[in-house]
C-alpha cells in the first residue's frame, strides 16, 4: 500500500533452520512532517502445520496471538527505527508468509505494509548473513530509568555510551544477539550517543535522549 506517513524496508525473504528459529529485521521510518506514534499489526497469509510466530515491537516482544501491538513506538520526523523483529518457529522445511503493516496510533488507514516470507532450509543456515551486524535503535527514546536494544553481531562486542563533550559514562556488553535492557538511571538529562565497537572499529552510533 500507498502509505503517505511510513516507509518500509527489508529483506522480503529470509532463510534459516525453523526448528530453531528465523528471524526478519524491518526498518520503519517516518516520512511525514510530525512524530508520529507508530502501531505493528500482523497478518498470517500462511503458515506450515506446527509452526507459530511472534514479533517484536512498542518495547516489548509480544505472544504469538498478538494480531496488533497493545502499545506503540514513537518515530521522530525523518527518522527511522530498526526496532521491529518478526520471528518463526516450525518443524524441518516449514515456511511461513506473513504481512506486518504499520500506521499511525490516530490513522489506521494509512498503513504501509511489507510481505515477509519464512523460508524452510534443512541446513543449519542462520537467518542472516554471518558478517552481518544489526542494532536497534533505542527504545524507548527518549527515555528516562530504563532503555532497551536488540541486536544481531557477528561476535561479542562493547557499547560506550559518551556525553555530548565526547566524555565516556557507560559501557554495555553485547553476546551475539539478544534484547539487552539498559540501566540509564544514573544518567542525568541530555543527549548521548552510544558507539558500537567490533573488532576495534566503530560499526554503529545510537542517539539516546535521557528525561
Amino acid at each position: 500500500m500507498n502509505a503517505q506517513s511510513l516507509l518500509i524496508t527489508g529483506d522480503t525473504i529470509v532463510y534459516g533452520d525453523p526448528t530453531v528459529e528465523i528471524v526478519s529485521y524491518l526498518t520503519v521510518k517516518n516520512i511525514s512532517a510530525q512524530s508520529l506514534n507508530v502501531i505493528c499489526e500482523k497478518n498470517v497469509i500462511s503458515q506450515g502445520w506446527g509452526g507459530d510466530n511472534f514479533f517484536c515491537w512498542g518495547g516489548t516482544c509480544l505472544p504469538s496471538s498478538t494480531i496488533i501491538s497493545p502499545d506503540f513506538t514513537t518515530i521522530d520526523m525523518g527518522q527511522g527505527t530498526n526496532e521491529f523483529q518478526g520471528h518463526f518457529t516450525g518443524n524441518v522445511g516449514s515456511t511461513a508468509i506473513i504481512e506486518y503493516c504499520f500506521y499511525p496510533e490516530n490513522d489506521p488507514a494509512d498503513e504501509s505494509c511489507i510481505t515477509i516470507t519464512y523460508g524452510g532450509s534443512t541446513s543449519t543456515s542462520t537467518t542472516i548473513n554471518k558478517n552481518a551486524v544489526l542494532v536497534s535503535e533505542f527504545y524507548p527514546n527518549p527515555a528516562k530509568g530504563f532503555s532497551n536494544m536488540n541486536y544481531y553481531l557477528n561476535n561479542n562486542s562493547e557499547m560506550v555510551i559518551m556525553d555530548i563533550l565526547g566524555n565516556k559514562v557507560k559501557s554495555i556488553y553485547f553476546t551475539e544477539k539478544g534484547t539487552k535492557r539498559i540501566n540509564i538511571s544514573d544518567l542525568s538529562k541530555g543527549v548521548y550517543f552510544g558507539n558500537l565497537i567490533l573488532n576495534n572499529e566503530v560499526v554503529a552510533i545510537k542517539k539516546l535522549t535521557v528525561k
